[in-house]
């Protein structure tokens, strides 16, 4: 190589080498704010006030009776006093169900992934008591603002394993679930607002014992909760994080179905499966 030449490639390397040098580590991501919510019989203990982005909630239930949250976003002009009309007329026009962490029995706790917009919203719990009156008549609702966050790189949703799709009146996943630690992702591509309550049953159980259970409950129940989303609005997505064994278990929608009133399970809206090892 010619003297010239060589001092021109020398040239260029120095070019990459210090080109190189300038570029700056790719950025840490940014950790997922969690929210700790505590229920009581019948309360939310949680902030008033909350930053817009990807938020983890934690349910905490400290009572003694089956306990979840929604987390409601309220419409232009509507306040936590037209939802707590619920039961008394149609719901108000322009609330969307936003989904929470799904049935989380005395002592326990579950959590959901929900990604926040600024604006008025309500966290409520709609599981009926043993007398029929579901808990938010009871008190169990919460107003909530959700502020625009203010001069921090955004969090972004976990990255999703599998993929649960909701659809009337189906659940889909977008590979079967496999034990140990991971992230689904829940869409509700249906018309209508749907649920996920998932369920581990006992050995030797089925979908169709845990549905005969809760019809006249007698003896120890056939399953257990393990995680799962509160009713989501179509188009609504959201994440959860659950640490399977190996074994039995089942998605249920029990929601009531907007056109006949009857529960989703009665439009077959249950899937059992099974986890290997």
């Amino acid at each position: 190589m010619s003297g010239s030449r060589w001092r021109g490639f020398s040239a260029l390397v120095g070019v990459l080498l210090a080109s190189c040098g300038e570029k700056e580590p790719p950025a840490e991501p940014v950790a997922i704010p969690t929210v700790m919510v505590m229920a009581n019989d019948y309360a939310f203990q949680m902030p008033d006030t909350l930053s817009s982005g990807v938020t983890t909630f934690r349910l905490m239930n400290h009572g003694q009776e089956m306990h979840h949250m929604v987390v409601v976003k309220l419409g232009e002009g509507e306040t936590l006093a037209d939802l707590q009309k619920m039961g008394e007329g149609p719901l108000p026009a322009g609330i969307v169900f936003k989904g929470g962490p799904n049935f989380a029995a005395p002592g326990g706790a579950v959590e959901a992934t929900i990604n926040l917009e600024p604006g008025q919203y309500a966290a409520v719990c709609l599981i009926p008591s043993p007398d029929g009156q579901v808990h938010a008549a009871k008190g169990m609702m919460k107003g909530l603002t959700v502020v625009p966050a203010q001069g921090t790189q955004a969090a972004s949703a976990p990255s999703p394993e599998v993929t649960l799709t909701l659809s009337d009146y189906k659940f889909e996943t977008s590979r079967p679930l496999g034990a140990g630690r991971q992230v689904i992702k829940i869409e509700n591509a249906a018309t209508q607002w749907h649920e996920m309550v998932f369920v581990k049953l006992e050995a030797g159980k089925t979908i169709e014992d845990l549905l005969k259970w809760l019809e006249k409950p007698d003896g120890p129940p056939p399953a257990s909760p393990v995680d799962g989303t509160s009713p989501i609005s179509p188009g609504e997505t959201i994440s959860v994080t659950v640490d399977l064994a190996a074994g039995d278990y089942g998605f249920l929608c029990f929601l009531p179905d907007l056109k006949d009133g009857k529960p989703h399970i009665a439009h077959g809206m249950a899937k059992q499966f099974r986890v290997g090892s």
